[in-house]
């Protein structure tokens, strides 16, 4: 059961942060087009 716990809280971080990382680039994509 410990595992799957973990297993779960990996997949979460791991399905988050590349989300969080695209909406970086849009924003830095959106500044550039912006200047």
């Amino acid at each position: 059961m410990e595992t799957q716990s973990g297993n779960s809280k990996l997949m979460s971080t791991i399905n988050v942060t590349p989300l969080v990382d695209v909406m970086l680039v849009l924003l830095v994509i959106f500044m550039v087009k912006a200047l």
